[in-house]
C-alpha cells in the first residue's frame, strides 16, 4: 500500500458513476477495501446534497461529500453542513431574473436540495443528456412557479446554479453564448462546466478544490498526501491541487492535459483502477 495517500476525492457523474449513473460493484469493493485500510474517501460532485446515492456512500463508509462544486461540505449520515459558500439571496434572485430571459433548463441548489423554475422544465426533453441523468433530474427536482420570488421571499441562499441548453438544430447551443457573456459581466460568479456543456455557477471563490482544502484542515491529513479523480471542467481545480490528480479516459482534454495519472473510463471501472494502481 502507498501510505502516503490518506484521502481519495471523488467526483460521481462520468468518475465513478458509470454511464447508466450506477457505481459498479468493483469500484464498491475496492473502495470498501480503502476505507477498511484507513483511507477517507470522500465525494467531490457538482450535484447537491439530495442528488447522493446515500444507502450507497453508507455502505462504503464513506462520511463526507464537498457538494455543488465546494459550495456545500456536508457530513453524509445526517446532512450537517460543515461548510456553506453560497450566492446571497439579493444577488441570486437578480440573477435569476436576468436569466430568466434566455430559453435555458434551470435549476437551483439550495440548502442541500435542488429547485426547478416550472417554466423550464419541459425543456429537460430535450436536454441532449443520458436517460439515467433525465430522470435522476426529473425526481430530485422541487418545481417551483417563479424561482427568483422564491429565493428573494425567503432569503435563501444559492449554492449553485446549473444552467442547461437545448441544441439549436445547427451544431450548437441554444444561448449559450449570450450566457457566457451576461457571466462574463460579472466577476462576482465563477462558471464552469460540468459536463454535456452545460454552465455552473457558483459565487467568486467557490471550487471544489477550496472544498478539499477545507476537509483537509478538518481532518488533519495535509494535501500532498490526497489523490483526487474527475473528468470535467468542475474537477480540474481539485484534480491539480490534490497531491495526486487522476483523469478517467473519458475525461476532457483540459483535465487529461493536467492529471498526473490517466485512468480506464468511468464505464472500465476507472476508480478501481487508479486506486489500485496508486494506493492499493
Amino acid at each position: 500500500m502507498n501510505h502516503k495517500i490518506k484521502l481519495i476525492a471523488l467526483d460521481l457523474d462520468g468518475t465513478l458513476y458509470n454511464t447508466k449513473s450506477q457505481i459498479s460493484e468493483r469500484n464498491r469493493e475496492v473502495l470498501k477495501y480503502a476505507v477498511d485500510c484507513g483511507i477517507t474517501v470522500v465525494i467531490s460532485t457538482g450535484r447537491p446534497y439530495v442528488g447522493l446515492p446515500l444507502s450507497v456512500l453508507k455502505e462504503i463508509g464513506i462520511d463526507y461529500a464537498i457538494t455543488s462544486n465546494g459550495a456545500g461540505i456536508y457530513r453524509v449520515f445526517d446532512k450537517t453542513c460543515l461548510l456553506e459558500d453560497a450566492i446571497s439571496p439579493k444577488d441570486g434572485a437578480a440573477l435569476l431574473q436576468q436569466l430568466y430571459g434566455h430559453p435555458i433548463h434551470l435549476d437551483a441548489f439550495i440548502d442541500g436540495d435542488a429547485y426547478t423554475q416550472r417554466s423550464t422544465r419541459e425543456l429537460i426533453e430535450q436536454l441532449q443528456i443520458s436517460e439515467s441523468l433525465r430522470t435522476y433530474i426529473r425526481d430530485t427536482r422541487i418545481v417551483v412557479d417563479d424561482l427568483a420570488d422564491y429565493v428573494a421571499s425567503n432569503q435563501l441562499g444559492i449554492q449553485k446554479l446549473t444552467l442547461n441548453f437545448t441544441p439549436d438544430g445547427n451544431g450548437g447551443l441554444t444561448a449559450r453564448e449570450d450566457v457566457v457573456a451576461l457571466l462574463q459581466a460579472h466577476p462576482e460568479y465563477h462558471y464552469v462546466s460540468g459536463g454535456f456543456q452545460n454552465i455552473e455557477v457558483n459565487k467568486s471563490g467557490v471550487s471544489k478544490a477550496k472544498g478539499l482544502r477545507f476537509l483537509c484542515e478538518t481532518l488533519h491529513i495535509p494535501l500532498t498526501q490526497t489523490l483526487a479523480c474527475g473528468d470535467s471542467e468542475n474537477d480540474y481545480d481539485i484534480v491539480t491541487l490534490a497531491g495526486t490528480g487522476v483523469a478517467m479516459a473519458n475525461s476532457e482534454k483540459v483535465l487529461l492535459d493536467a492529471a498526473d495519472f490517466v485512468s480506464l473510463s468511468n464505464d472500465e471501472d476507472g476508480v478501481a483502477y487508479a486506486i489500485e494502481e496508486l494506493v492499493l
